[in-house]
């Protein structure tokens, strides 16, 4: 369990789930560990929703596993706080009445909002204080995980390590890059994070994170207005209207709406999963980061938004609060894996490790209130993922094992056996370009190389791209390096429907069809496994 302690003779069991390559045993070329993102994303159930895809992407040339990390789904013990796994999950949706304070309030009324939501925040640690397993609590953290990563390649005698990382997955294979840079053979990193700050100081990683969300929201707002009125209803003027819409018209309806709702939440008297409540600003903040993720949702979210605009909230309260009306009380107890509430969705898998890999975060209810308000004029969704971060303040346990550099060649990082392949969409809401710039860049020419691909989402499959397929494709097959700074461009008709496309996928060939068909699934794979709110919100809307 512990790396740095030889003597601690405790154990973890992780789970592992293996798609077997689809080529004779002369043609294999290895095994690739994946991860889905997170922290506490389940690469075992990546693998059963996706593997296939996968093992498509790469020719079925290579064994594909997803493993769960440590605290995660079914690899124990587990790091549960809570005796029935329902706590949690009512906790998260206490959080979610809650929500932040957006719009900005005045000073005395956010006071008591942070006030407020601290103490929700800090009923998870407290919880952990008092049941929670601190030998497992610190031992969860991402350089324990890497360091697994290791264990497992030579456990399956491969003579280095294959491994394809989405969102967090960056964080994990750059940790693991940074700390055995000799098993580095074949290293797909999809959706940057900056790693550094990740792990010295968690504060700078939630404003890095927030680079490029308002250039997502453009997208989603120009695609909109592109395919126009018959396409995207946000793109129809409004009733008693005939005013053309534009980008800035459609953000000056989001902000006419935030307010309204901030003036007076609208009521629901019901939804088709979650009964009754209400809609505030901050959830409507809350949807659009979400589904900002997904731009195949986006034309669904547009009709959702119009709808909300005109006093009707019953689809958007079912997509941000239905999954907490599937709650079924149940004891860890029952489950011989220990599991977590990764079939919820939930993140307390998340806070083990985010915080356990970060320095203490000791701040003010006063400085928390300045952060999240510095979030939101960073960023139109700032003031959400503030509350993320604020998740860590005061947090107790903290990983036995932090990599907190060099994070630069030029601060001594080793050269890596193979350069390490990081892919970056230019307009993604949570892991911006310039993170995949900074990353890239810290690894050096001899160690890395950067693909950029245009387009919206959370990683490139948000917006699939058979050039970036092709080139993942080649690199994984033939060891094939892009050259530094390949662009891609997205295929058509994915956000809104396109009169070329259908011409244009007749005149595929049956690789690139396959191809580009895999790509499409692994998106919604993706989705389906991933660990927050955010994602159920969006998965709530394809």
């Amino acid at each position: 369990m512990d790396y740095s302690n030889p003597n601690n003779n405790s154990t973890v069991s992780i789970f592992l789930r293996k798609l077997p390559a689809k080529v004779p045993a002369d043609q294999r070329l290895g095994t690739i560990l994946t991860n889905p993102g997170g922290p506490g994303g389940s690469g075992s159930a990546f693998v059963a929703s996706g593997g296939e895809e996968l093992s498509t992407i790469v020719e079925g040339r290579y064994d594909i596993i997803g493993f769960d990390p440590r605290g995660v789904n079914l690899t124990g013990p587990s790091t549960a706080c809570f005796n029935v796994e329902t706590k949690f999950l009512l906790r998260e949706y206490q959080l979610r009445l809650q929500g932040a304070p957006f719009p900005p309030l005045d000073n005395t009324t956010q006071r008591e909002h942070i006030r407020r939501l601290s103490a929700l925040q800090a009923g998870h640690d407290d919880a952990c204080e008092r049941n929670g397993n601190q030998n497992v609590l610190e031992s969860v953290g991402t350089v324990a995980v890497a360091r697994d990563m290791a264990a497992i390649t030579e456990a399956l005698g491969e003579d280095g390590l294959n491994f394809w990382g989405y969102s967090y997955g960056t964080i994990l294979g750059a940790t693991f890059a940074a700390i055995k840079p000799n098993l580095v053979k074949r290293m797909v990193l999809d959706g940057v994070s900056d790693s550094e700050s990740y792990f010295n100081d968690v504060l700078q990683w939630g404003r890095d994170g927030m680079q490029n969300t308002n250039k997502t929201l453009t997208g989603f707002l120009s695609t909109c207005i592109e395919a126009g009125p018959n396409f995207c209803t946000m793109a129809v003027p409004p009733i008693g209207t005939n005013e053309t819409q534009t980008v800035e018209t459609l953000r000056k309806r989001l902000d006419s709406l935030y307010s309204k709702l901030a003036r007076e939440p609208l009521i629901i008297a019901d939804s088709r999963a979650a009964g009754s409540g209400f809609l505030k600003a901050s959830d409507i903040q809350y949807l659009i980061l979400s589904v900002l993720y997904n731009p195949t949702s986006w034309r669904t979210l547009a009709d959702v938004l119009v709808q909300v605009e005109r006093g009707n909230g019953a689809n958007a309260y079912n997509a941000l609060y239905g999954g907490f009306s599937q709650i079924i009380p149940r004891s860890y107890s029952e489950n011989i894996y220990n599991r977590s509430m990764q079939s919820y969705g939930t993140s307390e898998s998340l806070y083990p490790v985010l915080c356990g890999d970060s320095s203490y975060l000791n701040i003010t209810n006063d400085r928390y209130s300045n952060y999240i308000r510095e979030l939101g004029r960073i960023s139109p969704a700032g003031e959400q993922w503030a509350l993320t971060v604020g998740g860590c303040r005061e947090w107790s346990f903290h990983a036995r094992e932090r990599y907190t550099g060099p994070w630069s060649v030029k601060d001594g990082l080793k050269k890596t056996r193979f350069p390490i392949l990081f892919v970056s969409l230019d307009a993604d809401p949570v892991t911006p370009l310039p993170s995949a710039v900074k990353m890239s860049r810290a690894f050096g020419n001899e160690s890395a190389t950067l693909l950029v691909q245009q387009g919206y989402g959370h990683c490139s499959i948000a917006h699939p791209s058979l050039c970036t397929a092709r080139n993942i494709r080649d690199y994984f097959v033939s060891g094939k390096v892009p050259n530094n700074g390949t662009y891609c461009t997205p295929e058509p008709g994915y956000i809104y429907p396109n009169v070329n496309k259908t011409e244009e996928r007749r005149s595929l060939s049956k690789r690139d069809e396959d191809l580009l068909g895999a790509i499409s699934r692994l998106r919604d794979a993706r989705t389906k496994t991933q660990f927050s709110g955010l994602d159920a919100a969006a998965a709530s809307m394809t």
